[in-house]
């Protein structure tokens, strides 16, 4: 048999494109995947004095603590936070003093946008997850603003009986 006839015989890789190709997207998708997975400070797990500082920074200016009063109420946050014994979500008494504790280096606003916005980011020790995650889509950048306003003049501690 000639040179020619016996590599003419041998099976030609087609299949060497086709996996180069899946591995490719492979890798694409990977990438993809890490990059969304931190873009948020939530997910990241690398919180700084930083996090969430452009976001608090926008929904608090111009932010009015009354008008935040009042989405609380729209919204029926009162039910589990204020109304509640606590047994089932962390009571919104003294919030505003408390909310720079929780989740150092986050100061208290950066803590209660996160609160707000990816609940299921920390949860306080003692609760599930319990709290809807989806305001988000549902407030806006300003009634978050007012919403975290609101609860930083929640300073008081709770009544003792």
């Amino acid at each position: 048999m000639t040179d020619e006839f016996q590599a003419a015989r041998r099976p030609r890789p087609k299949s060497a494109l086709a996996i180069v190709a899946v591995v490719l997207i492979a890798f694409v998708l990977l990438i993809a995947y890490m990059l969304v997975e931190n873009s948020s400070g939530a997910s990241s797990g690398s919180l700084s004095e930083d996090s969430y500082a452009a976001e608090v920074a926008a929904a608090l200016e111009g932010a009015d603590a009354d008008t935040g009063a009042g989405l609380i109420n729209e919204y029926e946050c009162y039910t589990c936070h204020v109304l509640g014994d606590g047994s089932q979500s962390p009571l919104f008494d003294g919030i505003g003093k408390y909310a720079a504790e929780r989740r150092p280096p986050l100061s208290a606003a950066q803590y209660l946008y996160e609160a707000t916005i990816f609940p299921g980011a920390f949860i306080v020790e003692g609760y599930s997850d319990s709290m809807p995650n989806n305001y988000d889509e549902r407030l806006s950048e300003q009634e978050v603003g007012h919403i975290i306003a609101y609860l930083l003049t929640l300073t008081e501690e709770p009544p003792t009986y």
